[in-house]
C-alpha cells in the first residue's frame, strides 16, 4: 500500500527584500499563502525574473529576509530550498527521454528506480502523456514538453513552485489548455506557487491574486517595488 503524501504547510513569505544591481535596487514585501498561485507581472526590466532567481535561491540578496513557513531560506544555497522551477524554455534534457527528464530529481535525490518509475508513470498518466514514457523529448510537441517541465517540477514535492513565462512560445488555445492543466496539477500538490507573465490570460485562468512589480524613480535611482493586488479567486 503506498503511503499518503502530506503537503507540507508552509506559506511563502518576503520580508524588507532588496537587491541592488548596479542602479536598480529591487524591493519587495509580500507572501503567498499555501495553495495560493501568484502572477508576478510587471513591465520589461522591473525586475520579474530576478525576483524569481532570489527566491530560488540562484541570486542573493542585500537586505530582508525570506521564509517557508518557520524556516528561513535567506542564507540556504538553491539545492536545499526545495524549490520547482518550470523555465520559459523548460530547460529539458534533448538526449534524455521523456521517462528519464522527468525522474531525474528523483534520481539525483538517490529514489530508487522502482519507485521513480512508478510515480513518474502516474504523473504521466494524469497529463496525457503515458504513451510517450519512452520517447525521446525531441519528438514531443511544445505543449507536450511543457507538460512534461511541469510534471518535473513537481514530481519531487517542492516547497514553493516558480514559473518564468512558461506559456510564452505557445499559441492562444494551447496556452488556454495548459493554464487549465497547469491548475489541476498544483491542486495536487498545492504549495506557494509565483508565475512571472505578460498575459492576463494566464493571470485569470491560473493566478489567485497577483503581484505587480512597479518601477518608481527616487533620488536618480530606479526602484521597483511589489505591490499586491487582489483578483477574483475563482
Amino acid at each position: 500500500m503506498r503511503t499518503v503524501e502530506i503537503v507540507p504547510v508552509a506559506d511563502l513569505k518576503v520580508e524588507g527584500l532588496k537587491k541592488r544591481i548596479d542602479d536598480f535596487v529591487l524591493q519587495a514585501d509580500f507572501y503567498v499563502q499555501q495553495g495560493e498561485r501568484a502572477a508576478l507581472v510587471g513591465r520589461s526590466g522591473s525586475g520579474k525574473t530576478t525576483l524569481l532567481r532570489v527566491l530560488a535561491g540562484l541570486e542573493s540578496i542585500d537586505e530582508g529576509r525570506i521564509f517557508l513557513g518557520k524556516d528561513e531560506l535567506t542564507q540556504l544555497p538553491a539545492r536545499n530550498r526545495r524549490v520547482g522551477l518550470v523555465f520559459q524554455d523548460q530547460a529539458l534534457f534533448p538526449s534524455m527521454t521523456v521517462m528519464e527528464n522527468i525522474t531525474f530529481p528523483l534520481t539525483i535525490r538517490k529514489v530508487k528506480r522502482g519507485l521513480a518509475r512508478a510515480e513518474a508513470l502516474e504523473w504521466l498518466s494524469k497529463v496525457d502523456l503515458l504513451k510517450h514514457a519512452e520517447s525521446s523529448i525531441e519528438t514531443l510537441s511544445g505543449g507536450e514538453r511543457q507538460r512534461v517541465a511541469f510534471v518535473r517540477a513537481l514530481i519531487w514535492k517542492p516547497r514553493l513552485l516558480l514559473l518564468d513565462e512558461p506559456f510564452s512560445a505557445l499559441d492562444r488555445e494551447l496556452r488556454a489548455t495548459l493554464c487549465r492543466e497547469l491548475v489541476e496539477m498544483h491542486r495536487l500538490w498545492p504549495v506557494p506557487m509565483v508565475l512571472v507573465t505578460h498575459d492576463e490570460l494566464d493571470i485569470e485562468s491560473v493566478a489567485t491574486f497577483r503581484l505587480t512589480l512597479n518601477a518608481l524613480s527616487h533620488n536618480d535611482r530606479d526602484h521597483s517595488s511589489v505591490i499586491i493586488h487582489s483578483v477574483e479567486r475563482h
